[in-house]
């Protein structure tokens, strides 16, 4: 298994396992309509903008994509970390978040937010990430899911 930034010919492997973490990590904590009005607005397209403006990166293991995280340092936000079902229990969501917590540390990021989904709050709450408050992150469609802003303070290297 290797970490890697991503690139635009990873876009469809990307939807794929973005969309799989979406209906089996997410649908406990949302509804139906919530879940499927979100996988919606998913597409190969919509990564493009996080592979050349953030950082994005990728897990695999061969040709099999295993999680992905999106680092936007400028506004030191971790938007995203999502890990396919199959990858569950080994730890791939830890390895994703110290990579991007690497990365923004070598870029002079002195903390991160995030806004946290509901079933990912003890994840976060685990590795070191406290709850700021609550509030919505609002899709491109309209779809207001409720998530927890959450910050944590990086050690300098």
């Amino acid at each position: 298994m290797k970490i890697r930034s991503a690139m635009l010919s990873d876009a469809d492997k990307i939807y794929l396992t973005h969309k799989a973490s979406i209906e089996t990590f997410c649908a406990v904590h949302y509804s139906e309509q919530d879940i499927a009005e979100w996988i919606d607005i998913l597409s190969p397209s919509i990564y493009e903008n996080a592979i050349n403006e953030k950082d994005m990166i990728i897990a695999e293991d061969g040709d099999n994509l295993l999680g992905l995280g999106i680092l936007d340092a400028v506004n030191k936000e971790i938007c995203a970390i999502y890990i396919h079902p199959s990858s569950k229990g080994i730890g791939l969501g830890k390895k994703i978040l110290l990579e991007l917590e690497h990365r923004a540390n070598e870029k002079g990021v002195d903390y991160l937010t995030l806004r946290s989904t509901t079933n990912a709050l003890g994840f976060y709450e685990h590795h070191g990430y406290n709850k700021e408050g609550r509030t919505f992150h609002e899709l491109p469609n309209g779809v207001k899911l409720k998530c927890t802003i959450m910050r944590k303070t990086l050690n300098k290297n």
